[in-house]
């Protein structure tokens, strides 16, 4: 609820107290109604007691009487005082504001959960940089760290997969721990092969049990991403990675999927460790992953189209929030609050008789 005074943009944050001032006056209407009755009444009565032969009897203390007679209209300014200062409490509470100019709109915040594969194949070296030979996982942890400081406003996990899944980093805004772990990432940490279905489950509870914790409202609600980057040409596990891309779908996650490596053996390296067979990335299998979710697969070839492929995500999977514009204000309710202290203070004064006895 806002409003213009004199060029001044004012604002009240809590209007519903604005409602009590509308009773203060029929609540003084109704007390002076009945307070006028008994003083009429009163008013009949003699000042002085009188004998049964009619004789009146002037008493010591009867000069105390023209007193109490002066003091009778400071029931009514005491009342009046009170209804003041309840009205500036009523104010004071609505909490009004002068607004400022308009804050920028908040970033899209998002949930987003790495899912990296830590198997044997992520040794290999198909990639080139600058004429030299990298291995995927070295390539792979480089892009992902520049990627988790462009994500500085979102809240990022990381679960590592191999013969099993694990959480490495939960869902977290610390993006210097995020990068720290990134680091600790290290081929067959989690086992030589590559439970996809078994990663991409994880990643879902994850996702859907922060998601529930936080009883967001519906305007604020987070969009939630899972990004499976991979160069698992046959998955293995327990859990069929189409089953557990169908939970993610019916959860309504959005998992992309980044086949890490090179697409066909053109770029199998000739002198490559003993016994280790090389296999690109089952970029037709990823694909149907993703697709299963709505969402899209891509071939990260190099360190460019990595990095591209990453920054399309970023920019595919914004958060729509509908949230009310935010201004710079200033808060008012002191000044209320102030003059209702004042007139509480100055009400003694007046149920003393100093404010009759000085008029």
């Amino acid at each position: 609820m806002h409003f213009m005074i004199f060029d001044l943009n004012l604002a009240v944050l809590h209007p519903g107290w604005l409602w009590g001032l509308l009773l203060l006056p029929v609540y003084g209407i109704l007390s002076r109604k009945r307070g006028g009755g008994e003083s009429t009444g009163a008013s009949a009565e003699p000042l002085l007691p009188m004998m049964e032969g009619g004789m009146p009897v002037r008493h010591p203390q009867v000069a105390l009487l023209a007193g109490a007679a002066g003091q009778a209209t400071q029931p009514s300014l005491r009342k009046a005082l009170y209804l003041m200062v309840v009205a500036c409490l009523l104010v004071s509470l609505s909490e009004p504001v002068l607004r400022g100019e308009q804050l920028p709109e908040l970033p899209p915040e998002r949930d987003i959960v790495f899912i990296v594969d830590t198997s044997v194949s992520m040794v290999l070296r198909d990639y080139l940089l600058e004429g030299q030979r990298l291995d995927r996982m070295s390539l792979l942890k480089g892009v992902l760290d520049r990627m988790v400081q462009r994500l500085e406003h979102d809240r990022i996990g990381i679960i590592v997969f191999g013969d099993h899944a694990y959480t490495l980093v939960p869902l977290s805004r610390d993006h210097a721990l995020l990068r720290t772990q990134l680091q600790r990432i290290s081929v067959t940490m989690a086992g030589r092969f590559s439970s996809v279905g078994e990663a991409i489950a994880l990643a879902v509870k994850q996702v859907t049990q922060q998601n529930n914790a936080r009883h967001s409202p519906p305007q604020e609600k987070r969009r939630r991403v899972l990004v499976l980057l991979t160069a698992a040409s046959t998955p293995t596990g327990n859990i069929n990675s189409v089953a557990a891309a169908t939970l993610a779908a019916d959860a309504g996650l959005p998992l992309y999927a980044i086949a890490v490596g090179a697409t066909s053996r053109a770029a199998e390296e000739t002198d490559r460790k003993a016994g280790l067979i090389y296999q690109p990335a089952d970029f037709v299998h990823l694909g149907k992953l993703a697709e299963l979710t709505g969402a899209r697969a891509f071939q990260a070839g190099d360190r460019a189209a990595l990095d591209q492929a990453l920054h399309e995500i970023e920019q595919r999977e914004t958060n729509p929030r509908q949230l009310p514009p935010r201004f710079v204000t200033r808060p008012l309710y002191l000044w209320p609050l102030l003059l209702g202290l004042l007139l509480l203070t100055g009400m003694p004064y007046v149920s003393s008789g100093k404010v009759a006895d000085n008029a």
